[in-house]
Order: structure tokens, then C-alpha cells, then sequence
């Protein structure tokens, strides 16, 4: 008995050391996965990729056809420019600031553009050791059709901009803040909506951390390392990428979460898109964690759907995703063949156009699709400019941050103004 009883003492204890053992390597492992992605979203955004300067530019590919008929517009970060362009690929209208870098252009009704801009910041790719950017470089202008600048206000806004029916703007910002929840020490940038005037005065901003304390349920946040891209290190908390005003749904079953006037943000170190509500002050809906890395450019369809690009941060491919957000479904999603072939890091963009075809932005390898809801490519772009003077005939590719599409009567009808 007493050997019976040793036998199973000894098989328990090497149950539970194999046990602790592998749970051990488990907690390593998932500490060197999160690890490994802190690092890759601490990256700085690729200002251009490797390219054969001899390889075709221009519209590559064109079903004339199938291809959905109006202008597209695309931001070159390091060139400080954004041009708007025609399917065919003419010139049709080009702001710059040369020496600055843009990180965002949004084309408005009246034919004017607002930019979301760093001063002096485009240099080279990194813009300063370190990929360091001074909060005081940042800026929010308005040009109008002949690039004429109307007004330029100095903010900490980045990455997206957009035009309310009132006339008004909501841009993303952030603020840095000592958050003890967050980090004992360092700062978290907190992330901010905020509106403004037509004049580029701010009106009201909303912090993002204090609507996710209102509503932890509504969106759950998960652990991010630190990151010293910024003035000094922070937590660079949320990283969000873009913003869009929510229309009125015209499918059978509305969602309720995505009511007209809320705002729909993509939340690149979050892993997520949330809906925000501007009265209550707090996020109501949120998916995505564990689905996609490094989201970009969340939109809410007509259907009641929501479109975005999913950069694959970790795995190294990109897809565009349709979900129902309703039951957290994919229902339609477009990656390349093979997989590897269509893949950005940072930046990138999905916009569903209005012949059902999807507009794309493989932003670092300055490459922009459309492609048909059964993954037809009907059009291809691909950015003809170098980037960096030290990269001049040694084949580095500008990076684009989106290819926007607009509509004909759009166009025109700002251009008329």
C-alpha cells in the first residue's frame, strides 16, 4: 500500500509540475505575443516601401465598366500633398505644403480642403531621431480650391477629420494625462474628439478614457505597453485612426447602437471599433478583439453593416472586413492571393463605393484597388512619386494614407463654388 500511495504522490506532483510547467510557458508566451506587438504598433508609419523604379505607375488596371465612374483623392505624408485624381488617373486639382507633413485630407463640399498637418516634419521618414514629433509641430488648416490657405490653427489633432451638417469640423486629438489606472508613471495619451468652429475654433473636445470609465462594458480595454513615439514616452492608449458621423440606416432591421449622429471610430492599439454617443458621453457598442490587428477606417453601411480595414498587425496581411454588428458575424471579407500579396502595416483604407464595389489603400506600398463584392480587381493604383532625398532612383516607393472616392456631382459642385 505504502508504494501504491508513493506511486500516487508521485504522479500528482509531476501532473502538477507538468501543469505549472506549461501554464508557465503559456504566460511566456503570451507575454513575449503582447511584447512583440507593442513593438510593432511603436513603430514608426512607413514613409515608402522597397520598388522598382522601372515598375508601371499610374492606373496599372482599369475595367472601365466595372469600375465605379467619379475622383479619387490620396495624401502623400512626406510630400506634404494631396491630389485629386480622375479614374483614368488625370490630374485634376493639387494642394502641398512642401516641407511639411500631412497625415490627413478631407475634400469638402464648397471644394475646399482641410488638412490635418506637422510642420517641417517631412525631412526623411522618421522626421527626427527616434521617430520623435513635437506636440508644438501639429496643426489643423483649411485650403480652399486653389490652395489658397484660409486659416491654420496649431492642435495635438491627428490622423482623421470631418465635416458636420452644421458646418462645424470633429477631428481626433489627444491630451496626455497621468492616469495611475493606466500607469503609475509615464503619461497615457488620451485620445479626444473634438469639435470646431468653421474657423478652426475649438468648440468642445470629449476624452476617450473618461468615456470608456462611464460604460467599462461597452468597451473593454486591454493592456498597452509603452511607446516613444511622441514628444517624450507615453501609453499610447488608443492610437485611434478615424472618425465618421453615423447616417440613417435604410436596411430591414436598423441597429439600434448605430442610431444616426453617433460617431463610428476605428481604435488601431485597442483592436477595435466603437460607436460613440455624443449626448450620453460614452461609448454603447465595441467589436474586434481577437478578430483583427490593427484596425483603420471603421465606416457604418448603408445595410446596418460596418465596413474596415483589418491591417493584420502581427500576422502580415491585410483584409477589408464587413461585419453585422449585431451578432459580431463576418459576412464579407477580401484579402489578397496570395494572402501576403496585398499587406500595409499602418495606415490603409476601405470604403464602400456606391456600385458595390470596395475602394482600398495598401497605404505603405503606395497602392490603392478596387475590387468587386466577389473580389474582382476592376482597378489599380499605384503611387508614381519617391520619397526622402536619400531616396531619390534608389527605389523607395511614397507611402498614400487613403484613396477617397467622390462622386462626380460632388466634384463639380465644389469645383462651381
Amino acid at each position: 500500500m505504502a508504494c501504491a500511495m508513493l506511486l500516487a504522490v508521485t504522479m500528482v506532483l509531476t501532473t502538477t509540475l507538468a501543469t505549472g510547467c506549461a501554464q508557465k510557458e503559456r504566460h511566456t508566451e503570451a507575454l513575449s505575443e503582447q511584447e512583440r506587438l507593442d513593438q510593432l504598433r511603436s513603430l514608426p508609419y512607413a514613409g515608402g516601401m522597397p520598388a522598382a523604379a522601372s515598375a508601371p505607375t499610374g492606373i496599372t488596371q482599369l475595367i472601365a465598366d466595372r469600375a465605379c465612374a467619379g475622383f479619387r483623392l490620396y495624401t502623400i505624408p512626406l510630400l506634404g500633398r494631396a491630389d485629386l485624381i480622375t479614374l483614368d488617373g488625370d490630374l485634376v486639382r493639387r494642394w502641398e505644403e512642401p516641407g511639411d507633413r500631412w497625415e490627413r485630407a478631407e475634400l469638402l463640399a464648397d471644394g475646399s480642403l482641410v488638412v490635418i498637418g506637422m510642420a517641417g516634419m517631412a525631412a526623411s521618414e522618421g522626421g527626427l531621431p527616434g521617430s520623435l514629433i513635437p506636440d508644438s509641430v501639429r496643426y489643423v488648416m483649411k485650403l480652399d480650391a486653389t490652395g489658397e490657405r484660409l486659416w491654420q490653427r496649431p492642435l495635438l489633432a491627428h490622423h482623421d477629420i470631418t465635416a458636420t451638417a452644421e458646418g462645424e469640423l470633429l477631428v481626433i486629438t489627444f491630451a496626455r494625462r497621468q492616469i495611475p489606472a493606466i500607469d503609475a508613471t509615464l503619461e497615457t495619451r488620451d485620445d479626444q474628439l473634438t469639435l470646431l468652429g468653421a474657423d478652426g475654433a475649438v468648440l468642445q473636445s470629449r476624452s476617450f478614457y473618461d468615456a470608456v470609465h462611464a460604460n467599462p462594458a461597452g468597451f473593454p480595454l486591454q493592456k498597452i505597453g509603452p511607446s516613444d513615439r511622441g514628444e517624450r514616452p507615453w501609453i499610447d492608449l488608443f492610437h485611434t485612426n478615424s472618425l465618421e458621423l453615423i447616417a440613417a440606416q435604410t436596411g430591414p432591421t436598423p441597429n439600434p447602437f448605430l442610431a444616426a449622429n453617433r460617431i463610428i471610430v476605428s481604435v488601431r492599439h485597442q483592436d477595435r471599433v466603437a460607436v460613440y454617443d455624443w449626448a450620453a458621453d460614452q461609448f454603447v457598442w465595441s467589436w474586434g478583439e481577437g478578430e483583427i490587428s490593427g484596425p483603420h477606417d471603421a465606416h457604418v453601411l448603408q445595410t446596418g453593416n460596418v465596413l474596415l480595414f483589418d491591417n493584420g498587425l502581427g500576422r502580415e496581411w491585410s483584409r477589408a472586413v464587413e461585419v453585422d454588428p449585431a451578432s459580431g458575424e463576418i459576412v464579407w471579407t477580401w484579402q489578397g492571393s496570395p494572402r501576403e500579396s496585398f499587406y500595409t502595416a499602418s495606415k490603409g483604407s476601405a470604403q464602400r463605393l456606391p456600385n458595390g464595389n470596395t475602394l482600398l489603400a495598401e497605404s505603405d506600398r503606395g497602392r490603392a484597388l478596387e475590387v468587386t463584392p466577389a473580389g474582382d480587381v476592376v482597378w489599380e493604383f499605384v503611387c508614381p512619386e519617391f520619397v526622402g532625398p536619400e531616396f531619390v532612383g534608389q527605389g523607395k516607393r511614397a507611402a498614400i494614407v487613403r484613396m477617397t472616392h467622390y462622386s462626380n456631382q460632388f466634384v463639380r459642385t465644389g469645383q462651381a463654388r
